[in-house]
C-alpha cells in the first residue's frame, strides 16, 4: 500500500507544480499590465492636466482628485480580482478535500476488499519486494504480513530449492520487464509448518504515469483439488480394492503394447490367475479376509510382474498379467515365482486365520502367430489356468498358441 501511495503522492506533487506555475505565469501577466496602465494613467492624464489648465495650483488640487480616483477604481479592481481568485481557491480546496476523502473511502474499501477475500493476494513493487499481503497469503503461508512487507527475502523461504526458486523469479522478471501475464501458473508452495502446498496463480503487472510500478498477484490453493482429481484418476484406471489397473485399462495398456509387439514382430504372453478354494476362503472366514487375501495375492503378482508387464484385476478373484517382449518360457518363470511367493506368504496365517497354505493356479499362453488376436490370446492364457487346476492346483500351466 506505502508503495502506491508514494507514487500516487509524486504525481499530486507534479501536478501541484505545473499548477503553481501556471499561477505565476498569470500573476506576472496581471502585475505587468497593472504596471501599462498605470504608467500611462499618470503620464496622460498629467499632459492632459497641464494643457488645459494654467495655474499650477488649480493642476496640483486636480493630480490630488486624479490620484485619488485612481486608488479608489484600481482597489475595486483589485477587489474584484482577488475575490475571484479567493473564491475559485476556496472552491478548489472543498473539492480536493472531497477528492482525499472520497480517496480515503476507496482505499479503505480497496483494503477491506484485498483484506477479506478468501484467495491469496499479494502486490511486489518493481524490485519484486512485497507491498501488500492479505490475510489469505497468511492463512495459506503462516507468514505474518509484517514479516513479509517490504522484503523480498520471503521467497527464498516459500521456495527454500534454489534452482525452482530461479524459475519462479524468471516468471516474475517477464512480467515485470516484458508485460507476460499468467494465468493458472501452479507452484509447489513451502509453508511455515514445512507443509508444502499447490497454489495456482493468476498475475500481471500495472502502471503509473512513470512506468512500470510492479505487479499483482492472486494465488488460490488448489491442493484439495490437486489432490481429489488424482484420486479420481487413479480411480478411474485402478481397482480400488487391490489397486491393480482395472480391466478397462488394463485393455487399453494391452492393445497398445500388443500392437507394438505385433507390429515389431517381438513375443508377447499373457497370465491368468486364479486363487484356489477362493469361495471357500469366503465363505469360512468371511469376505473382509477374502478381501485381505485378494490384496495379498494382488500384491504378490504386482512384485514379481510390476517392473515388465502390466498386471490387473480382471474380475473376481481373477488377476491378469500382460507380458510383452515375453516368451512363454519366461512367462512361465515369472508365473512360477509368484506361486512361490503366495504359497510362502502363508497369507491365511498373516489374517489370523490358521495355519492353512493358500495357493493359486496360474496359466500362461504366448501369441503363437501374427494372426492371433488379443483375445484369442486372453482365452488361451484362460485355458491354461483351468488346465493348471484340473491337474491339481497351485502350478502353472503353460501354453504356445
Amino acid at each position: 500500500m506505502d508503495q502506491r501511495q508514494s507514487n500516487f503522492g509524486e504525481s499530486a506533487e507534479r501536478a501541484a507544480s505545473a499548477l503553481l506555475k501556471l499561477a505565476a505565469n498569470k500573476a506576472l501577466l496581471i502585475a505587468l499590465v497593472y504596471l501599462f496602465l498605470g504608467t500611462l494613467w499618470i503620464l496622460g492624464s498629467d499632459n492632459v492636466l497641464n494643457s488645459m489648465f494654467a495655474d499650477p495650483n488649480v493642476v496640483a488640487q486636480l493630480q490630488t482628485w486624479k490620484g485619488w480616483f485612481y486608488v479608489g477604481v484600481t482597489a475595486l479592481l483589485l477587489y474584484a480580482v482577488l475575490y475571484r481568485l479567493l473564491r475559485s481557491e476556496a472552491s478548489q480546496v472543498v473539492h480536493q478535500r472531497k477528492l482525499r476523502d472520497d480517496l480515503d473511502l476507496l482505499n479503505q474499501f480497496r483494503e477491506s476488499i484485498i483484506d477479506n477475500a478468501n484467495v491469496w493476494i499479494n502486490v511486489l513493487d518493481a524490485q519484486a519486494r512485497v507491498t501488500v499481503w492479505n490475510k489469505a497469503a497468511e492463512q495459506i503461508s503462516g507468514y505474518r504480513r509484517d514479516e513479509v512487507v517490504g522484503s523480498a527475502d520471503i521467497w527464498t523461504l516459500l521456495y527454500p530449492d534454489a534452482h525452482y526458486r530461479n524459475e519462479i523469479a524468471g516468471r516474475v522478471r517477464a512480467i515485470l520487464e516484458e508485460g507476460a501475464e499468467v494465468e493458472g501458473f501452479e507452484t509447489r508452495m513451502c509453508c511455515r509448518n514445512g507443509e508444502y502446498k499447490i497454489i495456482a496463480w493468476n498475475q500481471r503487472r500495472f502502471f503509473s504515469e512513470g512506468g512500470v510500478v510492479g505487479s499483482i498477484a492472486i494465488g488460490q490453493d488448489v491442493t484439495e483439488r490437486n489432490r481429489l482429481q488424482q484420486e479420481l484418476e487413479r480411480l478411474a484406471v485402478r481397482d480400488p480394492l487391490t489397486g491393480l489397473f482395472n480391466r478397462h485399462r488394463f485393455e487399453a495398456q494391452v492393445n497398445e503394447a500388443f500392437a507394438a509387439c505385433l507390429q515389431e514382430d517381438q513375443p508377447f504372453s499373457m497370465l491368468w490367475m486364479d486363487i484356489d478354494e477362493f469361495k471357500s476362503v469366503n465363505d469360512r472366514f468371511g469376505h473382509q479376509v477374502g478381501d485381505d487375501i485378494l490384496c495379498g495375492v494382488a500384491n504378490a503378482l504386482q512384485e514379481v510382474v510390476g517392473h515388465v508387464g502390466i498386471a490387473a484385476r480382471y474380475g473376481g478373484d481373477e488377476l491378469v498379467a500382460a507380458l510383452p517382449r515375453c516368451t512363454i518360457v519366461e512367462a512361465c518363470a515369472l508365473a512360477e515365482a509368484v506361486r512361490e511367493r503366495v504359497e510362502q506368504a502363508r497369507l491365511l496365517h498373516a489374517c489370523g486365520e490358521g495355519n492353512e497354505v493358500l495357493t493359486v493356479s496360474i496359466g500362461a499362453a504366448e501369441r503363437g502367430g501374427k494372426e492371433m488376436t488379443l483375445p484369442a490370446l486372453l482365452v488361451a492364457a484362460d485355458e491354461a489356468m483351468y488346465r493348471a487346476k484340473s491337474s491339481g492346483r497351485n502350478r502353472v500351466c503353460g501354453l504356445m498358441e
